[in-house]
């Protein structure tokens, strides 16, 4: 009996001691002003970033009529339109006397990282005014970029939102460092999105993103903390912390997988699944293509380089990137699309030479802010002004042959 009673106080003491130490614990965290992250809500939409919610044909859009400040990479205060663009009101009626082009893009296009006057398609429809050819036409350049997008979501962008707006041209800006992992269901880590697969041999459009619940559509965003009830996690400071620290562990997971893909993206395919990406992507790139001919409007597909296509530092370059991964060509996707671009008889404008060319001889970063990192992430002001500018002197040749009147 005494032997018993002795158990009981040991486990008593135990339990004492735990629960002690779980609330000295929430104390702490509290006072420190520690926090974590809640549970997630199986039924809120879909959302990469605060601007953005759930979208039922392209998975997410960015939010009408959302403002904020975006501070995570670079600097500036993002107004989104009625319409749900990263851009100023357009009416849908175009006005008489104007040249409208259309941007569809992802991330580089939306460019919340630097304030809207800034970035390249706010500078195209600056300078394009300029060109004898625009013959004193104004100029409207819309911007339905979107963080993520994928080429399909791009095609569906067109078909949905982009032709209510009856542009003259549409400018696609595809981004070699991750379109192609983008647009292939077996490659990309995030499902909730609409994909184009083979079936039965045939590429078919699945859609079956929008039975998956949002929330668990990535498991790079969802902890094991959420199979705790939500009352416990919502309440519990230690628990918040705990899933904020598993989540940046899967981050980083998840960085290092998107890193071991990114070398394919300058080799010929490896293996079968890379193959079939390269194949969804020209069919993509091919179907918006021929829809715009279709329309009898105007198409030109713009090449974003990858950071370490346009580093200024090329030798380097060469003996580490390339030699650790026996890459040959860092031009191997852009020459790829080209030639799509010279057999179906649309034009492709590759920025990636004049970035090297204007970095190398600057000795300038195109990429990434002094608040995160240099010559990475996405481009900067300098390389907005400059994407800005060659792509106004490229549609400037091109009106001397279509715009004419």
């Amino acid at each position: 009996m005494k032997k018993l009673n002795n158990l009981l106080i040991n486990i008593g003491l135990i339990f004492v001691a735990l629960i002690t130490g779980i609330l000295a614990g929430e104390i702490g965290l509290r006072v420190a002003k520690i926090e974590g992250l809640k549970k997630a809500n199986n039924n809120e939409p879909h959302r990469p970033t605060i601007f953005h919610t759930h979208d039922p044909h392209r998975g997410w859009a960015l939010q009408p009529g959302f403002t904020a400040w975006w501070r995570e990479e670079g600097e500036a205060y993002i107004e989104i339109n009625s319409d749900g663009l990263r851009d100023r009101e357009y009416s849908k009626i175009k006005p008489k006397n104007t040249l409208r082009i259309a941007i569809l893009g992802d991330s580089f296009a939306e460019a919340v990282q630097v304030p809207i006057e800034k970035t390249f398609w706010s500078i195209i429809e600056q300078k394009l005014t300029k060109c004898d050819s625009i013959a004193n036409r104004k100029v409207e350049v819309i911007n339905f970029g979107v963080h993520g997008y994928s080429t399909l979501q791009e095609l569906l962008t067109l078909r949905h939102q982009v032709w209510d707006y009856n542009p003259d041209i549409i400018l696609l800006a595809f981004f070699i460092g991750n379109d192609i992992i983008n647009n292939s269901k077996k490659l990309e880590y995030s499902q909730y999105r609409p994909f184009l697969i083979y079936e039965n041999g045939e590429l078919v459009v699945d859609m079956s993103f929008q039975d998956l619940i949002p929330a668990l559509s990535n498991r790079y965003v969802v902890s094991f903390i959420d199979k705790i009830p939500g009352w416990l996690v919502n309440n519990s400071r230690i628990l918040q912390v705990v899933k904020k620290v598993d989540l940046n562990l899967k981050k980083k997971k998840l960085d290092a997988y998107f890193m071991g893909l990114v070398p394919y993206n300058f080799q010929p395919p490896i293996n079968n699944n890379w193959h079939q990406a390269w194949e969804i992507t020209e069919e993509l790139i091919t179907l918006i293509a021929a829809e715009v001919r279709e329309r009898e409007k105007d198409f030109l597909a713009v090449l974003v380089g990858d950071p370490k296509q346009v580093h200024y530092d090329q030798p380097y370059l060469q003996k580490t990137f390339m030699k650790q991964y026996n890459i040959n060509d860092m031009l191997y996707p852009n020459k790829r699309i080209e030639a799509l671009g010279d057999r179906l008889g649309f034009p492709v404008l590759d920025l990636v030479v004049p970035f090297r060319d204007y970095a190398v001889e600057n000795q300038a970063c195109l990429h990434g802010f002094e608040n995160t990192s240099l010559c990475i992430g996405h481009w900067n002001i300098e390389g907005h002004q400059l994407a800005g500018e060659i792509i106004t002197n490229n549609l400037c040749k091109q009106f001397k042959f279509n715009y004419n009147q």
